[in-house]
């Protein structure tokens, strides 16, 4: 369950339709509305929450009151992340005294934002001066309690420094693909330099790559930054596809090269549906109501999780209509695994599944498995 806690936020990143800036109505959901929602989760059986905004950690005694309270409801897996404004004019006493606040609940993921492996681009994007020195003072604090955070990126054109143009045709394409081949890698490069020991990466939510019209989730932003045609998110995601075998030894890289391979390919039979709705939820600070994801807006399924699932736990993941990874990576992971114990024959005699993408689906379980399913409370192996 992933659950939009709010969409106020204090930075001015416009690649994000709920940056400061932003001209929209502002929501928060009450503090005890949560915790019943957590209370139907683990009713339900839900092994992971996820708090998201906005800005999370804004109302930062809240989130932490409400890590608590989802750690002693039994939630397995616990996730939060943030811009990393608190790290801004920040000593590096308060910064221990949040570090420990943090190790001291149960959450497992923790993720911080960084949009650019260029400084001055990454704090001019958010609106963070000095940010980046402090992630960089926060991170052996952190690590030394036993939390590791991740570095997240959203996808965008200054992820090298200086915005990558549109494509031009046809004749343009190795010029595109080499800019964001070199910006990917110089991201990774820049997360190890700044001492993160894992990564993760998120698919563009622009408004001109897909029928965006009724979501839910307010992050879409028409920016340039985040806008791209199909055709550049192709290249987008061959580019980070052979980027990230280069960097999986030097820090852990959540996102699958399975996805990317389905994604980079023009064959709709390699990418197996969503379960957004199914086994995956969303709900909006707006309302408090569960959607099947954060782009299914117009799918409104009430405020009872447990009616929710009654009525569509049984149906068939049929959906593919965004690119999102939120629920888009695990649902391909999963949905190969039950295609493969389903049909073995097909699988392995008739070469019914892709055997490039089989490949590249072994090796990322195999990943998975060495880097204990990435938990943000074990340190890495490897490096």
């Amino acid at each position: 369950m992933v659950i939009q806690i709010t969409n106020y936020c204090n930075a001015t990143c416009p690649q994000c339709g709920m940056r400061k800036s932003s001209a929209i109505e502002r929501h928060s959901l009450p503090t005890e509305r949560i915790k019943a929602i957590v209370d139907q989760c683990s009713k339900h059986g839900f092994e992971a929450v996820s708090f998201t905004g906005g800005e999370p950690f804004i109302n930062m005694r809240e989130l932490f009151d409400l890590f608590d309270y989802a750690g002693k409801a039994g939630i397995q897996f616990l996730r939060s992340g943030t811009n990393g404004y608190m790290f801004t004019g920040t000593s590096q006493e308060q910064i221990t005294d949040f570090a420990k606040r943090l190790a001291s609940t149960k959450l497992r993921n923790f993720w911080i934002s960084l949009d650019s492996a260029d400084t001055e681009t990454h704090e001019a994007m958010r609106g963070l001066p000095g940010v980046i020195e402090g992630i960089k003072t926060a991170l052996p604090i952190f690590h030394a309690l036993g939390v590791y955070p991740a570095a997240n990126l959203g996808i965008n054109r200054n992820i090298p420094g200086e915005a990558i143009p549109r494509l031009e045709g046809p004749n343009d394409e190795e010029r595109f693909l080499t800019a964001f081949k070199s910006g990917f890698a110089a991201f990774f490069q820049k997360a190890v330099d700044l001492g993160f020991t894992m990564a993760n990466i998120c698919y563009p939510m622009s408004s001109d790559n897909g029928e965006l019209k009724n979501f839910a989730y307010g992050a879409i932003s028409g920016d340039f930054t985040v806008s791209f045609s199909k055709e550049e998110l192709r290249l987008v995601f061959t580019a980070l596809m052979e980027t990230i075998p280069k960097f999986r030894k030097k820090i852990r890289i959540f996102t699958p090269l399975t996805v990317l391979y389905a994604m980079t390919n023009d064959d709709s039979s390699l990418s197996f549906s969503c379960f957004g709705g199914i086994r995956y939820f969303y709900i909006d600070s707006r309302n408090g109501h569960i959607y099947p994801c954060g782009f299914l807006g117009d799918q409104d399924m009430g405020e009872d999780i447990g009616a929710a699932i009654t009525l569509h736990g049984r149906e068939k993941p049929h959906c593919l209509k965004c690119h999102w990874e939120c629920f888009r990576d695990p649902s391909q992971l999963f949905g190969i695994a039950r295609y493969i114990i389903k049909h073995p024959i097909k699988v392995f005699i008739a070469k019914k599944l892709d055997p490039a993408m089989l490949k590249l689906w072994f090796k990322d379980i195999k990943y998975y498995i060495r880097n204990d399913f990435f938990d943000g409370r074990r340190p890495p192996k490897d490096f």
